[in-house]
């Protein structure tokens, strides 16, 4: 035992610099799983401490519709002292404003918020300028605002602005608002007082209100006043919630990201473990003649791979201890960059349980992956030293049991750690069957290259001559470097790729059919004169759609019960705008069952849409109750339709035969494209809202800017991480170099006695590199393209287009990244005398 570790320790001081490279593999993998995880639990933790600031309450109860006295006395019954301690009401609903001033041209669409002391129950507001919120604020006419309204508008603090008919003065600018979640708005943020709201006839009929009652009640209530409010509310068309139950949901998908981004880091430390097995590789390779020489003295094979064993978890406890320290620089820099996005009770130490993880996998990352290079110690014999021979031995030699038993022990150990750091058994399996078959073809790639250019002995320059030569040399690292650099540029090709094909998915200037704006809440009373306003402004007819709200309120005589529904509770429990007319648009198809004629029917008949199929046994045939404000409507499915969303200016989930819905209580839906110039459109919408103030206008530029925004945001995230897995790519092509280095050294040493010029040799290294570059590009942009693919095709259901600007780029960029990495780690290869070189060997 003491030979072992003398020489482990002899090896380590004597070959550290060989030895480098192994050491940051692990260290910069074990550093990227510590980070993610510890930095996805503690948002986790300050978020957990803040479900009730962002609910703003313990529990809440809110519907889409005007509460109703018989609703209001159930909820009086139940939340009252002493479960309840403080109650609270609010009104939302998306509308318009405009600067009060008519010589102001714009309009904007908000996100209005009424509420009464004492809002907010949990959380507080925080004004711009250090101002301390009061309601008093909100008293006679006043609102605050966020700061993007101001900035549309052109408005400031004191300032009138129009909601409605109802003139509001900007009393304060929000910097923080309780209970804000981030998430997508249709507009900025606007808060003025429950009853004003109500005053000026922003929450009646076509409104789109959601209004929510909050609840304060101590700890050890929270669990029964949600129980009894859904006992008592059991028919009625109510959500309940409490705090408790966000934090349950919250958790679960934090817990989903932390096992996501906990694969990520496997990822990394996955390629640094592929580099530690290149790294043993050529290190045993470069021992060989030490190593038969210990065996000439009576040093067994078990003892000397004993010995690297040793000095491998050495270096894998090192490695990971230094990932340790990355993994906390990393989250100084966080605090430093992103402290103001992120909870201001979140802790930035380092997760006791991440920290573990990391160690553990590190050390289990060095052993797996270095385990099999190290089996050639066995195959070294003494009499190398008098004759050069391959140790190998012929094909059926190399699959001997310890070989076999290894490989097996790495491919389970992977399986295990997979699902560990996933978090399920079919999550951990998918992960690594897909990391194999990305791996396996980026090998298959890298092996088709050394066997073609072993063949390729007719090429007509010297220098490619070489570089191919290089490709192939013993103890080469082709196939690690493809598949490092590989793996990197197909993730990051894969996320530019799926960016752009959603990108064009919302370039509405390629879509010229579809609408850009849409006006919505038109009363029928008004329709003609809004449509008159269009025609105007447009120069065309305008389409006004006829909607009405309803719920699902029973199929086929059974009531819904949405606390018993296990699947398709968001369809069945939600608002439903439907329209009724005698015939289909161009953009949808009958899959099941009959379109109705021209002609009304006695009979209430219904289409769906093909996504409520099957949903609480829905068919052909089945019999829907509708709730319509109260009143009950029942009708028969006639027919199934798919529609193509992609292609409608309004499209509808449950469409209605003539006949049925004329006399109901009703709003217009208009679908227009709206001028393209900012100004005009600003005019437009002024126009229509200076007659008609309850008419929104949703500008569909407005929300692709939206959506723009946050795709922006999760494209950078994802890129990030690819690029990372790139970066780590190219830091195992660093260390390939380093390795293979000797025999680099020995090359152009006699080339240079032979007479030739470094340039000659410049263009040896620069064309190896750009093969092996080029290689791991396209098998990396071939398996991006079969991805983006994938996903648009069957998760994002969008049309899925060729990307050639992203490919070819991709491509080149890669090979550009290795050809410059190799150049500048092979410099001295260059500038070195061969005299000492050659009396060296």
């Amino acid at each position: 035992m003491n030979f072992i570790f003398q020489m482990a320790w002899r090896e380590l001081r004597a070959g550290w610099r060989r030895l480098l490279f192994f050491f940051l593999c692990i260290g910069i993998g074990v550093g990227a799983v510590v980070a993610l995880r510890t930095v996805i639990r503690n948002v986790n933790r300050a978020m957990m401490g803040e479900a009730q600031q962002l609910l703003t309450a313990d529990a809440l109860v809110d519907s889409t519709r005007p509460w109703s006295a018989e609703t209001l006395a159930k909820i009086e019954r139940v939340a009252r002292p002493p479960l309840v301690e403080a109650r609270t009401e609010a009104i939302e609903a998306s509308t318009m404003a405009r600067p009060a001033d008519d010589t102001r041209e714009g309009a904007q669409m908000v996100e209005l918020k009424g509420i009464e002391p004492p809002f907010p129950l949990y959380g507080e507001f925080k004004l711009q300028g250090g101002e301390r919120f009061d309601h008093a604020m909100l008293e006679g006419g006043g609102a605050i605002v966020a700061p993007l309204l101001l900035e549309r508008l052109g408005l400031s603090v004191g300032d009138a602005m129009k909601i409605g008919e109802t003139v509001y003065q900007i009393r304060a600018v929000l910097e923080q608002e309780p209970g804000a979640g981030g998430g997508f708005r249709l507009g900025p943020r606007v808060f003025v007082a429950r009853g004003s709201m109500e005053d000026a006839g922003l929450t009646g009929f076509g409104s789109r209100a959601r209004r929510r009652i909050f609840f304060k009640t101590a700890d050890a209530g929270v669990t029964e006043l949600v129980a009894r409010l859904r006992a008592e509310l059991a028919g009625d068309l109510v959500n309940v919630r409490s705090y408790r139950e966000s934090q349950e949901n919250m958790s679960e998908d934090f817990e989903r990201g932390e096992n996501f981004l906990a694969l990520t880091g496997l990822v990394v430390l996955v390629l640094g473990g592929i580099g530690v097995a290149g790294v043993t590789r050529v290190f045993i390779e470069q021992k060989k003649k030490s190593i038969a020489i210990l065996k000439c003295v009576g040093a067994t094979g078990k003892r000397i791979t004993a010995a690297y064993l040793a000095q491998t978890l050495a270096l894998g406890v090192a490695g990971s201890l230094l990932g340790i320290a990355l993994a906390k620089a990393a989250l100084v820099y966080v605090a430093g960059r992103f402290a103001a996005s992120l909870p201001a009770n979140m802790s930035y130490e380092l997760s006791a349980g991440a920290v573990w993880q990391g160690l553990g996998l590190g050390v289990l990352i060095s052993v797996l992956f270095s385990a099999l290079p190290l089996l050639r110690v066995r195959r070294i014999k003494p009499d190398i030293l008098l004759r050069d021979r391959d140790d190998e031995g012929p094909w059926w030699g190399r699959f001997d049991l310890p070989r076999l038993a290894t490989g097996a022990l790495l491919a389970a150990s992977l399986f295990a750690l997979a699902v560990w750091q996933a978090g399920s058994l079919r999550v951990g399996a998918w992960f690594l069957a897909g990391l194999a078959a990305t791996s396996g073809l980026l090998y298959l790639a890298a092996w088709a290259l050394v066997f073609v250019v072993r063949r390729a002995r007719r090429v007509g320059s010297f220098a490619l001559r070489q570089a191919i030569s290089g490709l192939h040399r013993p103890g080469n690292q082709t196939r690690v470097v493809i598949m490092a650099v590989g793996l990197g540029a197909f993730l990051v090709m894969s996320v530019l790729q799926l960016q752009s094909n959603l990108l064009d998915e919302l370039d509405f200037s390629r879509r010229g059919q579809l609408a850009n704006m849409y006006l919505i809440d038109i009363q029928k009373d008004q329709a003609e004169g809004v449509a008159r306003i269009i025609e105007e402004t447009t120069g065309k007819p305008a389409d006004l759609v006829p909607t009405v709200r309803m719920r699902i309120a029973a199929i086929d005589g059974r009531d819904i019960n949405l606390e018993e529904v296990r699947e398709g509770r968001g369809m069945l429990g939600r608002e439903y705008v439907v329209t009724y007319r005698p015939r289909l648009e161009q953009n949808e198809t009958i899959v099941a069952g009959e379109f109705w004629g021209e002609e009304p029917s006695a009979e209430p008949e219904v289409s769906i849409e093909e996504g409520m199929r099957g949903v609480g046994g829905l068919d052909v045939g089945t019999r829907i109750t509708f709730d319509v404000l109260g009143r009950k409507l029942t009708a028969r499915v006639s027919s199934v339709r798919k529609v193509d969303w992609r292609n409608s200016r309004t499209g509808f989930l449950v469409l209605f035969r003539p006949g049925t819905l004329e006399n109901a209580p009703q709003s217009m839906v208009g679908a227009i494209n709206g001028p393209v110039d900012a100004q005009a459109r600003a005019r437009f919408q002024r126009a229509i809202l200076d007659r008609y103030p309850n008419v929104s206008v949703i500008d569909v530029f407005d929300v692709v800017r939206s959506i723009g925004r946050i795709l922006g945001n999760i494209t950078l995230a994802v890129t990030f991480i690819g690029g990372f897995v790139l970066l780590c790519g190219t830091l195992i092509l660093v260390g390939s170099i380093a390795m293979t280095k000797y025999q680099r050294v020995y090359e152009a040493a006699v080339l240079k006695t032979l007479g030739a010029k470094r340039r000659t040799l410049l263009t040896i290294l620069l064309a190896e590199y750009g093969l092996l570059g080029m290689v791991a590009g396209a098998v990396g942009a071939l398996a991006a393209i079969a991805l983006s693919y994938a996903v648009a095709k069957y998760m994002l259901k969008i049309p899925w287009t060729f990307e050639p600007s992203v490919v070819l780029g991709g491509v080149a960029a890669t090979a550009a990244l290795v050809v410059i990495v190799g150049a500048l780690s092979s410099f001295d290869v260059l500038v070195r005398k061969p005299l000492a070189t050659l009396r060296g060997q």
